[in-house]
This record gives structure tokens, sequence and C-alpha cells, in this order.
């Protein structure tokens, strides 16, 4: 297994970096020899960081034989737990169960963090509002103004990946690394837009809105626990209100979880 480590002097919106604790944040991608989490396996997974001066830091666990799937596995586990959450695009519908699935035929005991933000889930509600061409990373990336230096996809990995195997073709495996590296060193970048996009299109159809009474006893819970959410109470939906009343009530006193919680919640109502 090889094992790489850059850093990378990084731009993010202060407020969004701490009002979300990006610092506790793990960001990740994968790539696999195909989509069949029983019989395909994990042969690179890149995971981003922000250290304490805010540089970010992009580990990679590369398989230089399909048997390194174990080793790759396991030293992402290491680094990962470190994190309470981590962070994605699209990944709660293929990275999350593939390394999940990967973990459990390894015999490797995994527990996923606590939090998975699906940047992808945020931002795909307002395609239309933004007009947004896709949601494919590369035409997101592409619309808040990154240009890679990588130049194939996913599908293409796979093919380089079995050239790479029986060539060991050194720039074969930098145009692989590459493509992986640049999918995680951008999430910090698309999480801005997703948590601004997000702040300015909330919920607005009248018939979902937050009630009279649940705005009032919302208002009054977060008084009492002296807590300021920065979100227009109004423009939540009914059904968020009703689980965030019922989380706070319960215990929550987390700022940063109940703000993605909000976030998440209202988006599902679309």
């Amino acid at each position: 297994m090889l094992l790489l480590e850059n850093k990378e002097s990084f731009e993010i919106d202060e407020s969004i970096f701490v009002e979300c604790n990006m610092q506790d944040t793990a960001f990740f991608d994968i790539e696999t020899t195909g989509f069949d989490k029983e019989k395909d396996t994990i042969i690179l997974i890149s995971l981003g960081y922000f250290d304490k001066e805010r540089y970010f830091t992009v580990k990679q666990y590369y398989a230089e034989n399909i048997e390194d799937e174990k080793k790759v596995l396991n030293s992402f586990l290491e680094d990962l737990n470190k994190f309470d959450k981590w962070c994605s695009y699209n990944g709660l519908a293929f990275d999350e169960p593939f390394v999940k699935k990967r973990m459990e035929i390894n015999n490797i005991n995994f527990s996923c963090p606590l939090k998975h933000i699906d940047l992808y889930r945020l931002i795909k509600p307002h395609q239309k509002q933004i007009a947004l061409e896709s949601c494919k990373l590369k035409s997101v990336e592409k619309y808040i103004g990154i240009e890679r230096k990588d130049k194939i996809d996913g599908g293409m990995s796979i093919e380089l990946y079995y050239e790479f195997l029986s060539t060991k073709n050194e720039k074969i495996k930098e145009i692989i690394l590459l493509h992986n590296y640049e999918d995680v060193l951008n999430l910090p970048k698309i999480y801005n837009l997703a948590y601004k996009i997000c702040k300015e299109y909330p919920i607005e159809l009248k018939e979902n809105l937050i009630t009279e009474k649940q705005l009032g006893f919302l208002k009054s819970l977060l008084k009492r626990n002296k807590m300021n959410l920065n979100v227009d109470l109004k423009k939540i939906s009914k059904r968020t209100a009703s689980k965030l009343i019922d989380s706070i009530i319960k215990g929550n006193r987390d700022k940063e979880d109940l703000m993605i919680f909000i976030i998440n919640d209202n988006n599902n109502v679309h």
C-alpha cells in the first residue's frame, strides 16, 4: 500500500468555517474496481481535513495491488476515527455503503462517524433555482469556477487501474491519484456553496412552513437554553420545527448539530 500526504493553503468563509466546525470534518472520496460492493474492491481513498493552522491536508491510501485493500481500509479507519463527522459528494448513496460492506468483508470492526454531510443532497433540491446545468461533481465545480488539472472520470480510473496492475506504469498511477485528490480537495469549496444556497433558498411553500404556535414554542426553548441559531426560523418547515423542538427537549444543545439537522431535513421536504 502507498500512503501519500499533501498540504494546501485554503481560503474558506470564516463564519461558515467556525459555525460548521469544519476543522472537525473528514472530507473523503473513494475509487473502486466497479460498482458491486460484494465483488469489487476499494483501490484508493482520499481523506481531507483542516489542521490547526487552517492548512488543508489530503491523505491518500492507494492499493498497489488488489490484495492491499485491507491495508487501505485499516489505515483510512485509523485516521477517520479522529472525526465525529464526514463529508462527501453523493457519498450516502455510494461511498458510505461501499466502505461499510468492504470493512465487513475484510472483518474490520467499523462504525461510521456520527454525521454524514452529503453535499449532493444539499445542492440537488436547488438546482433550478441557482441555474445549475447538472449536479454532477464536475459541473458543480465548474459552476463555482474550479478548473481541474485532472481530465478523467471514475469509470476511466477503473480501466487505468487494471492497466497499472499489469504495467506498474507510474504515470498511470499519478493520473488516478490526481483524480481522487482533486475530488476531495474541492469538497470544502462545494461545502461553502451548499451552505450559502441553503441559507438563501429555504423552504417557502406556505402550507409547509412552521406554524405560529411552533415558532413561539421554539423561540421560547432557544431562549430558555441560551441558544441562538443563525437561521430564519419563520422559513423552516413544520416537520423540521417539530423534529427540532423534540431534539432540544431531549437534551440536544449542539448548535452545529442542530444547524446541519435543519438544512438536511428542510431539503428532504422538496
